[in-house]
């Protein structure tokens, strides 16, 4: 399939745009982002597969907001044979029209026109393909899988596959039909298989069944016997149980009446204990108040103290702040005499070191020059050479078979031997010939030749038919020598090799005018540099015209720097000085600061903790007045009494407790509860059972299980044999499968290779010549191998993935693509994880995959793909 142009009409944000594309090449569509780039193949999607009537939600987001109008797009397309222009408008008066140029003129509208449109792509397109080949804006970074026909025929075709790939295909699907009815797609047995095994299961166990009823007779007689016996013993041991377990539950009464006193008890325990903590409680904030008194009044007194002994230390801090002030004022003059001398030696170093540089940029500028003459003097002889490398190594084998043929020519030909009796004057071949008498000329004849002694004799000589074959393979090298000679424009093998060694020579002085230019340009231009050069004469001139006599300019660059140097340690010195008067002066200022700080805040301390020992006291004078320290005391004397006593009225209900061993006597009532229920469970089932059994021997018998058991068994050799025929069958249909499936995964490799070499025949534009890929069985990207490294896809950055992903779609469109099939490469701001050296290089595959496929690139950012040098641009306005 190819697009030649698409038209969007009130399309979301596009009010109109048409956009016209090379078929077989690379188209650029570029502009800024919601000026319609994506728009394109969402729209190309949306006239292919929506009616015009449609009311899908895809359908709905294309609506314009801004006004009332219904979508329209339309396509020009060739897919196979067809080519037609199909247009679509939605919602407001929709429509839908299609107009077939190719191979005949049809003309419809609504319904007919969408589904003629499907049946064409039906017939000519793969829509697997065709999804395979396109890259979405900000979908996520996967390599396609290319396991679509239409790649699959053209590589059988470029492996050198033949005719019968249909009729192998169609045998395939008569052997997966017949596979299909005994196994699932999985390798699973189906549902019918199963329940085949399960019928003959079944009859199995029914046959079994009755084998079993007619020995089971018998067992259930003696079982019979055996619980009789059982019954009285199990009766005798129910009873023992049941007395056990009353006496147990009358001791574990009257232990639950002594746990019930030990939890009175806890309770009257607690409530003393309580009353006890709140009274203690009481007690230990009083003795706080009084502690509280105490120290803020000795708080007090100490900071009274430590206010009298810092008064003199202020007079002294401002005495020093003000002589560390008069040192920083003299530092500073001097700094600013030391800068200025710093700046003037520094301009002249950089006077002298801009006379280097323009010495340098002078002399390279120079060698540049002659490094481009030699460089043009190369290329054109590059461009006028016609004989490389491998026209040699051509014409060398076309030499070695003129001479191959040669010696066979000789060999196979017939020789013709002439004696002269007397002195002779013949024509042998067309060659006038002197043979004086006695004289022996021996010619080889590999064709034919004619020799003549004028007016006496005229001999015609014609060789065998192997010889005349090794002369025509003689002429046919000869000829084929002589053609590759013309096309490099020489004559013989050894002036190709000189015209070769002259091409290498041209190579070499391109390249090595190439590094000489790029190693004296460094990261300039030539303009650049020239402009440079002109600036830097400027900048000198100008500052040995300005520059004041005094101090004098130093005599040269080292005479300048040493200047600069001892300017810079003289600043330093000076900035250290300076540096030490200002932090002196810096540190006086603190401590005068400080010192006054620390007198206000000295009395405002003095002043908060005056205030803090006057509430300390009224606070504890208030406590006082509700409960005098003494009555607080003999409270909490007489609430320890209570504790003491309620704890040993506890202490003697729990030894009670401890006494009885509750654990041990709830572990014996347990286990005499549990043999009372099991010797009455066990009676139960003895006498169950035994009801059972005389009721079975009272129905069963031997009668009619003999002819049940015949009946059964004759069944079972009937499913048994159905089945067997049935799992023969499969088993046969299923080696037939893997056999075939062998044959073309065996097939499926071979042509894997095509598709491996096209992917590295790009990639090594991209990567460099040591890239290799390997494909999975599906025809996706498994695993890469550079510099001799190989990675699983997996492993490759996100960057490598992409690009990967891009060569292998260019890759599988120029396979598909020749006689206009296949589908176009559509990469939608791809590339986005590429460094700039990859991206030229991507560049350049695009390019080369371009002259055999259409590829459409919609891009925000065009220099991302500059280096497409054949690409169409096309600018979206915004």
């Amino acid at each position: 399939m190819r697009l030649h142009r698409i038209r969007l009409q009130n399309f979301r944000g596009v009010a109109d745009c048409t956009v016209d594309f090379t078929t077989d090449g690379v188209t650029i569509v570029e502009g800024d982002n919601e000026v319609g780039k994506t728009c394109i193949p969402e729209a190309l999607d949306l006239i292919l597969s929506a009616l015009d009537s449609s009311q899908a939600r895809q359908v709905r987001d294309v609506r314009p907001v801004h006004r009332d109008a219904g979508p329209e797009v339309e396509v020009e397309l060739t897919s196979g044979d067809y080519r037609f222009v199909y247009s679509k408008r939605w919602y407001r008066q929709s429509q839908t029209r299609l107009d077939v140029t190719e191979p005949r003129r049809e003309q419809l509208t609504g319904r007919e026109a969408h589904d003629r449109v499907r049946e064409i792509l039906d017939e000519t397109l793969d829509r697997d393909l065709w999804e395979a080949l396109c890259i979405e804006q900000g979908a996520e970074v996967v390599l396609p899988r290319f396991d679509v026909p239409s790649l699959g025929r053209a590589l059988d075709a470029a492996a050198g596959g033949d005719s019968t790939a249909g009729r192998e295909d169609d045998l395939w699907e008569r052997i997966c039909a017949e596979r299909g009815k005994y196994w699932t797609p999985t390798g699973q047995r189906p549902k019918e298989r199963k329940d085949a095994e399960r019928h003959v299961e079944e009859a199995r166990a029914v046959v079994a069944g009755l084998e079993e009823r007619l020995a089971g007779v018998e067992a259930d007689a003696a079982e019979v016997q055996r619980r009789l016996v059982d019954r009285d013993r199990l009766v005798r041991a129910g009873e023992d149980a049941t007395r056990h377990e009353r006496e147990l539950g009358d001791q574990w009464a009257r232990l639950e009446k002594l746990r019930s006193d030990v939890e009175r008890l806890e309770a009257h325990h607690n409530v003393a204990v309580a009353r006890h903590n709140q009274i203690d409680t009481d007690r230990q904030l009083r003795d706080g108040l009084v502690q509280d008194l105490q120290n803020k009044t000795e708080d007090l007194a100490a900071r009274e103290a430590d206010a009298e002994r810092a008064a003199p230390a202020l007079a002294v801090a401002a005495e020093q702040a003000t002589a560390a002030d008069q040192a920083l004022e003299a530092a500073a003059e001097a700094l600013g005499e030391a800068r200025t001398a710093q700046r003037q030696a520094n301009e002249d170093c950089g006077h002298h070191r801009r006379r280097g540089e323009l010495a340098q940029l002078v002399e390279c500028h120079e060698r540049v020059i002659e490094a481009q003459e030699v460089l043009s003097q190369a290329e054109r002889h590059l461009g006028a050479a016609r004989v490389d490398d491998e026209l040699v190594e051509q014409i060398e084998k076309a030499d070695r078979a003129v001479m191959r043929a040669e010696v066979a020519a000789q060999s196979a030909a017939a020789s013709l031997d002439v004696t002269a009796l007397s002195d002779l004057n013949m024509v042998l071949a067309d060659e006038d010939v002197e043979l004086p008498t006695g004289t022996i000329r021996s010619v080889p004849v590999v064709d034919e030749m004619r020799l003549t002694v004028p007016g006496i004799v005229q001999v015609d000589v014609t060789a065998g038919g192997g010889s005349r074959d090794k002369a025509e393979e003689l002429r046919s090298a000869r000829d084929s020598l002589h053609r590759l000679c013309e096309s490099g424009g020489v004559v013989s093998l050894d002036e190709a090799r000189r015209a070769a060694e002259r091409r290498k020579e041209a190579v070499r002085s391109r390249a090595e005018a190439i590094a000489a230019i790029k190693r004296d340009l460094g990261d300039l231009t030539l303009d650049v540099m020239v402009q440079k050069i002109e600036g830097l004469s400027k900048r000198v001139d100008g500052y040995d015209a300005e520059r004041l006599a005094d101090p004098p300019l130093p005599p040269d660059f080292e005479e300048a720097k040493r200047l600069a140097s001892l300017a810079d340690r003289a600043v330093v010195e000076q900035e250290e000085a300076h540096g030490g008067c200002h932090e002196s002066a810096g540190q006086a200022r603190d401590r005068l600061q400080q010192a006054k700080l620390d007198e206000v805040v000295a009395a405002e301390r003095i002043d908060s903790a005056r205030s803090t020992q006057v509430r300390a006291a009224e606070a504890l004078e208030a406590a006082r007045k509700g409960r005098s320290d003494a009555n607080l005391r003999a409270l909490l004397a007489a609430a320890q009494d209570a504790v003491d006593a309620a704890a040993d009225e506890l202490g003697q209900a729990r030894e009670a407790v401890t006494e009885a061993d509750p654990d041990s006597l709830a572990l014996l009532l347990d286990n005499a509860t549990a043999a009372a229920k099991r010797a009455g469970d066990a009676l139960r089932a003895n006498e169950q059972r035994l009801t059972e059994l005389r009721a079975s021997l009272e129905i069963r018998g031997e009668d009619g299980l003999h002819g049940q058991l015949a009946e059964a068994e004759s069944r079972l050799l009937h499913l048994e044999r159905s089945h067997e025929s049935t799992e023969s069958r499969a088993q046969a249909a299923q080696l037939l499968y893997e056999s075939f499936e062998t044959r073309r995964a065996e097939s499926r490799r071979r042509y894997l290779v095509p598709f491996e070499e096209r992917i590295e025949q790009f990639g090594r534009i991209v990567f460099g010549s040591t890239f290799e890929v390997e494909l999975d069985d599906d025809l996706g990207l498994a695993r890469r191998t550079l510099d001799g490294i190989t990675l699983d896809v997996d492993q490759l950055s996100v960057g490598a993935r992409e690009q990967l992903g891009v060569l292998s779609r260019l890759a599988c469109a120029v396979i598909v693509s020749p006689g206009g099939g296949g589908a176009p490469v559509v990469l939608d701001d791809a590339l986005g994880w590429s460094d700039p050296d990859r991206l030229a290089r991507m560049g350049a595959a695009i390019a080369a995959a371009g002259r055999e496929c259409q590829v459409i690139v919609l891009t925000c950012t065009p220099g991302r793909y500059s280096h497409v040098g054949n690409a169409k641009v096309v600018t979206l306005p915004n």
